[in-house]
């Protein structure tokens, strides 16, 4: 097994409007769609929505906004009023992306926040989400932040790089698409950042809650807490 090590990612360093952040958020675009997150995220919603919107939901790291509006818009055409809480500490969410949700029946809340001060006083919350955002943290403040989702919602899931020879693999084969620079960096360092086993699980406070957590093929980790 690769031991879990943490390397600052370019990207978290770049200016939101950087050519180099621009081209490096088109590839983790592209690659949310390779990697079948996009898929995956849409089963998650309607499986536990229904085909009913949840009141409120937040995503953790929301960057542009841009994945969590596609999904959201995929699986419920309709927002009927419902709230999406974008929550980054730099936020680079564009007016179009706005509208489009706006005009979908979204309200839309995009928070400039430090997540652990945002997750300390959260508003009422059916779903927490985050996608490529927790191997960011070590262990000691991912148990800090996963304590406080935990009193923040009553469902969390997360989708993150699988940690192994597999991804790293992946990361190789990278070139082939063109990945700029920054988006050859990141997405190893994410790798060796990344979780296998059942490491959030062990992380995640344990009364009242029911974990599911497994490989997502070829490249992910999947985890999702459910309030019993």
């Amino acid at each position: 097994m690769i031991v879990r090590s943490l390397t600052p990612e370019l990207l978290d360093a770049l200016p939101p409007e950087a050519p180099e952040a621009r081209a490096s958020r088109r590839d983790l675009h592209a690659l949310n769609a390779l990697m079948g997150h996009r898929r995956a995220w849409r089963s998650w919603l309607r499986r536990e929505f229904d085909s009913r919107a949840p009141r409120a939901i937040a995503e953790l790291g929301a960057g542009d906004g841009v994945i969590a509006a596609e999904n959201l818009l995929a699986t419920f055409p309709d927002g009927d009023g419902a709230t999406l809480f974008l929550v980054d500490r730099a936020p680079c969410v564009a007016e179009s992306t706005l509208h489009t949700l706006q005009r979908a029946g979204w309200r839309v809340c995009v928070e400039k926040a430090d997540v652990f001060d945002w997750l300390s006083e959260p508003p009422p919350l059916d779903a927490i989400c985050a996608n490529l955002f927790l191997h960011h943290f070590d262990d000691t403040a991912l148990t800090r932040l996963l304590a406080l989702a935990s009193r923040a919602t009553p469902l969390f899931a997360a989708m993150e790089p699988r940690r192994g020879w597999l991804g790293l693999a992946g990361v190789a084969a990278l070139p082939l698409i063109d990945a700029h620079a920054v988006t050859l960096h990141d997405a190893r360092v994410s790798v060796e950042a990344g979780f296998c086993a059942r490491e959030l699980s062990t992380l995640w406070p344990r009364d009242g809650w029911l974990c599911e957590e497994r490989r997502t093929f070829p490249f992910s980790h999947w985890f999702c807490a459910r309030k019993a």
